[in-house]
Order: C-alpha cells, then structure tokens, then sequence
C-alpha cells in the first residue's frame, strides 16, 4: 500500500532526515576511521585498501539488494542499514587492530549499501516521473547537508580536548549520533507497506544485468557516477594524508571537505535551473571535466587558501552529477526492474571505488600520494569526454 497524501509528506521528510544523518555519519566516520587507521600504524597503502575495502561487500551484493527492493522490501533492507549504520562506528572505536577496524570499515559500507538503495527506490515507487528529479534532488540535497555537518563535526570532537586528536572519543560521540537514524527510519514507516512480490512472480518480468546495461545512456551515466564517486572517495580518504604532509591540523582538513559538501549543497538548490538553462547531457559532462581539473590540482596547490577554491569549485560539479546520473538511470528501465538500475549504478560507483583506490594504494608506494588525485581526476574528464561524445543522444 503506497502512502496517503496525507502521509506522503511526513515520510519523505523522514527519509531526508534519515539521509541527512546517515550520511552525515558516512563521511565524519570515514575520515576518522582515516586517522585511526594512522594510529595503528597503517601507512598510505593501508589507506587506499581500507578505502577499496569499504566497497567491496556493496560491490558484490548491490544487485541482490536491488532485486530484493524491487520485490517490495525497501523499508526492510532500510532498517537493516540503518543497524549497519550504527554498530559498525562503536566497533571501530574499540578496534585494537587493523583487522578489526577493517570488518567495522567493511560492514559500514554495507550499511551505507542497504539505506542508498532503499532511499533511492522508495522516491520511484511512490512518485510520477515528472516528480523524479525534485525528489532525487531533495535526497541528494539531504546526502550534501549531512556530509556539510558530519565532517566538520568529527573533526571539533577529535580536536576538542587540545594537544593530539583523540579519534576514539570522536568515534564514540558518532556512534551516538548515529543512533538518531532510528527515530528517522520510523518516520519513514509512515509511508505505508510496500506489497510483496513472490520471487517466482518477480521472475518473470526480471531482465539481466547484462540486457540493463545495453539499454541506451545507461553505460555513459555509469561512468560518471563511476568517475565522481571514485573522485568522492578518495578525496575523504587521502586529503588527510596530503594535510598531514603539509601541517594541516584535523579540524582544518574537516572542514575543507565540508566546504567541498556544502559547495555541493548549493549546486543541488539550483540544478533544476541549470538544467533548463543549459541541458542535462552539457551540464554533466561540463561537470565532470571541471571537477577533474580540479582534482588534479590538489596535491599541486596544498596552502589552505589555494584547496579550499580547488575543492568549493570540484564539489559544485560532483553536486551536480550524482542526481542528473540518478535520474537518468531511474527512467531507462520498466518499474519491475528499477531498483535493480538503481543497484547496476552503485555496483558501477563500488567497482570504481575499490579497483581504483587498490591502484592508487599500490602506485603511492613509486609515486608518492598525489598519484591518487591523478589518476581520479583523469578519471573525471575521461568520463566527461564520453558524455560529451554522447551529447546528441536524447535522454
């Protein structure tokens, strides 16, 4: 049963909420369990495969999960995130190992598998098409808001007590806060069941993965989402080896990738005006290829000033490509096999955040650190290259 108008309201601005400080939790933790991982001794090639390994569970079962959303289970597999959320921050916080801090690091991605999924396939299954890009821009709007709050939050909470930064207290206060995800998600129940569809009714109208990714503009917006995602990524997870190279202390790195969030913030308000403006297929490849440059630049230009433009400019245009490449995505396909794209896309965006941070780990050890912004940002104009060739296709 979808939502009552009545109802449809309320649950959509919980599942915002619960965007928002999930999200927010995703990327203060990520950065901490960066530093943490430093504690314990792990050098930059350690980095890059805690980083890849984040994405490896979601890598390998994204599209069960997509398949099991499709049979109606989405507010299922959303509480299950939203647990996977929350258990894996405290067991990082009492890691003693890297090999913990690793299952912590492993299972948090598999939480941030389960609620993007979820999320991402509620807005399809309870709104028309010509409400699909405000509803995708309000979620990735609540992703941009809590990425803006949690990184910058992370980081005061470490550094609060003065003299070395003190993760493990930080990672404590953000198990905490993200216990809140709990009283979102049963806002989100308000929307009302789902109706169940048998897997033996489901198969009968399930197209493969490989007949979903041959429909036409699917394999260029994965690339990009690929490329930003990559870009994302890596930025969370090495901006605080490059600061730390440089003097940065942990509060000023945190919140220069809260200003890369909050660029994105901004970028997400105005989309729809951009859009009209200059057409989606110009906007994203423009995107992409400014973002590249950008990314490129950081190992270069590493005084504050300098990185704070590098990353406001890199994430207004990664605001801009995640929900032009959702959308996208979300109208190549029929409703039988919708989150089933959903999940082709951040199967796409797992692959290029484990193959391409295992690379990079790997190439630190010859080429130093900046060898990740490289190879990420030639990423991003590859990517942007390839929508600009597609650029007369029709959406």
């Amino acid at each position: 049963m979808a939502a009552t108008p009545s109802s449809s309201r309320a649950w959509f601005t919980g599942l915002v909420i619960h965007t928002v400080l999930a999200h927010a939790t995703y990327n203060g933790v990520r950065v901490l369990i960066s530093y943490r991982t430093l504690e314990l001794g792990g050098t930059g090639v350690v980095l890059g495969l805690m980083t890849a390994c984040y994405s490896l569970v979601p890598l390998l079962t994204a599209l069960f999960v997509g398949r099991l959303v499709d049979r109606g289970y989405a507010t299922a597999v959303l509480w299950v995130g939203t647990v996977l959320s929350i258990a894996p921050v405290a067991l990082a916080a009492v890691a003693p190992n890297l090999g913990v801090l690793l299952v912590a690091t492993m299972s948090l991605g598999f939480g941030q598998l389960l609620t993007t999924v979820a999320s991402q396939a509620l807005i399809p299954q309870s709104f028309p098409a010509s409400r699909l890009t405000a509803k995708f821009g309000h979620l990735t709007l609540g992703v941009s808001i809590g990425q803006t709050i949690g990184l910058p939050l992370a980081g005061m909470i470490a550094d609060a007590t003065g003299g070395s930064p003190h993760i493990v207290g930080a990672l404590w206060f953000m198990t905490a806060f993200s216990a809140l995800t709990l009283i979102a998600a049963v806002i989100v129940m308000l929307r009302g069941r789902t109706p169940h569809v048998s897997r033996a009714e489901a198969a009968e109208t399930v197209r493969t993965p490989w007949a979903l990714l041959r429909i036409r503009g699917m394999k260029p917006a994965i690339l990009a989402s690929m490329a930003t995602l990559a870009a994302v990524d890596l930025m969370t997870a090495y901006l605080p080896l490059i600061g730390q190279e440089n003097g940065l202390s942990v509060t000023t790195v945190t919140w220069l990738l809260a200003l890369r969030t909050f660029a994105s913030v901004i970028s997400r308000m105005i989309i729809g005006m951009l859009a009209n403006r200059w057409g989606s297929l110009s906007l994203l490849w423009t995107a992409s290829a400014t973002a590249g440059i950008c990314v490129i630049l950081i190992p270069i230009l590493t005084q504050t000033w300098t990185l704070a433009i590098l990353l406001a400019i890199a994430g207004f245009c990664f605001g801009l490509t995640q929900p032009l490449t959702m959308t996208w995505v979300s109208t190549l396909s029929d409703p039988a096999n919708r989150a089933a794209v959903l999940s082709i896309r951040l199967a796409g965006n797992r692959l290029s955040q484990v193959a391409i941070p295992s690379l990079a780990s790997v190439l630190t050890i010859v080429a130093g650190s900046g060898i990740v912004f490289t190879i990420s940002g030639a990423l991003l104009l590859l990517a942007g290259g390839v929508t600009w060739r597609n650029s007369h296709e029709k959406w």
